[in-house]
């Protein structure tokens, strides 16, 4: 599916995080795939495992 292969990238230092989160949130994608985006999909293609005590 694509929510499992779609990475958040940036054209940092251009744009300022505060800016690209606030332009992330205007886009219309379900609550459920936003943590997917922005971290759950570069952890397992890095193959770093997911803590418990690190949700988003």
């Amino acid at each position: 599916l694509l929510k499992d292969k779609v990475l958040f990238g940036s054209d940092y230092p251009m744009l300022t995080p505060d800016r690209w989160l606030a332009d992330f949130a205007d886009l219309k994608i379900k609550p459920e795939v936003r943590p997917k985006i922005l971290k759950e999909n570069a952890l397992r293609l890095l193959g770093i495992p997911a803590r418990a005590d690190q949700a988003m």
